[in-house]
């Protein structure tokens, strides 16, 4: 999935296959610093390759990127000049799929082959998730429903009827979407095989409409709204771990260590931000650590395996697995 300022990335360090207790030892450290605004242009849209290891980001004046594997990455490009909506990666076909206010396309990550427009302006699109099993790119969009691409042909597939309005929150793990809809409560679901809607009602509290992030396991599925962070095992669509925050909080799931990321301010209109992190069980959330927050850094977080990306006052901070813990 692509939204502005919150990643869905993908494998940048190997699984540390640790299991974690509270320690003094933080489990990330900060390792790089890029600029958020480019040409006058906030980067806004992003995704990750896991094949090349590169984070793409899009703005206003096109599609830039960062090489990950570099000791000290630096912001390329741009490689495509458009003025970006929403960006999303389909690593097993090595394609780059965005919207723009008058188009929806593709662009060839591993080929010089020229982009492909799929579809015009007569449609608005608002959110891309990428369906890895399938390798099918869904798009929700402002007037007909979530329509399915196949992302190897860059073929149309079917257009999926919503039970209300247009989705508002579009979020894949293997087999599913999930979704909520602007005029109806709750979560839908969409299975991949079938391309069909039903309800999921999950147990426990749960208010929609609520930001998403997936464990890409598809083991967990973590929502924040208001002033909480649950966590939902998504086999027995029941909410296993909630958290009350100071603040509205936002979220950042490592798949790779188990670790969700929570930033809050201290308390609400206070400056000062707590920035920790929280193994995820059946239990529940336990702290592991509390990080120490950069004098910029702000509440902003981006999802990647192996770390997380928090948004600054004028760049974006890089968090990777701590030294000697990678």
């Amino acid at each position: 999935m692509s939204r502005v300022l919150w990643l869905r990335l993908g494998a940048v360090l190997l699984a540390s296959g640790l299991v974690y207790a509270r320690s003094d030892t933080a489990p990330y450290t900060q390792v790089a610093r890029v600029p958020s605004v480019v040409d006058g242009q906030g980067l806004a849209a992003f995704a990750f390759d896991p094949v090349d290891q590169r984070l793409y980001a899009g703005s206003r004046n096109g599609v830039f990127w960062l090489d990950l594997k570099e000791r000290d990455p630096r912001l390329k490009g741009p490689m495509l000049r458009k003025p970006i909506g929403t960006i999303e990666v389909a690593p097993e076909t090595g394609k780059l799929f965005y919207t723009t206010p008058d188009e929806f396309g593709y662009m060839h990550l591993r080929t010089n082959d020229p982009p492909k427009i799929l579809a015009g302006r007569q449609w608005r699109t608002t959110r891309l998730a990428y369906e890895p099993t399938r390798k099918e790119m869904y798009i929700a969009t402002r007037e007909r429903g979530i329509i399915v691409y196949s992302t190897e042909e860059g073929e149309r597939g079917p257009t999926i009827e919503l039970p209300g309005w247009y989705a508002d929150v579009l979020e894949a793990v293997p087999g599913k979407v999930f979704f909520s809809v602007a005029n109806k409560s709750g979560l839908y679901v969409i299975d991949a095989a079938t391309h069909t809607v039903s309800p999921f009602p999950v147990t426990g509290k749960l208010v929609t409409p609520a930001y998403l992030d997936a464990d890409p396991t598809g083991q967990y599925l973590f929502a924040t709204y208001d002033r909480h962070v649950v966590a939902i095992d998504i086999a027995t669509a029941t909410v296993v771990a909630r958290r009350t925050t100071a603040s509205g909080a936002r979220i950042a799931f490592d798949p790779d260590r188990r670790l969700l990321i929570v930033s809050e301010y201290d308390r609400p209109g206070h400056p000062l931000i707590r920035l920790r992190a929280f193994s995820v069980d059946a239990k529940g959330l336990t702290e592991v650590s509390e990080l120490k927050n950069p004098a910029d850094g702000q509440v902003g977080l981006e999802s990647f395996r192996g770390g997380f990306l928090q948004q600054g006052h004028n760049s974006l901070l890089l968090w990777s697995a701590a030294p000697g813990q990678q």
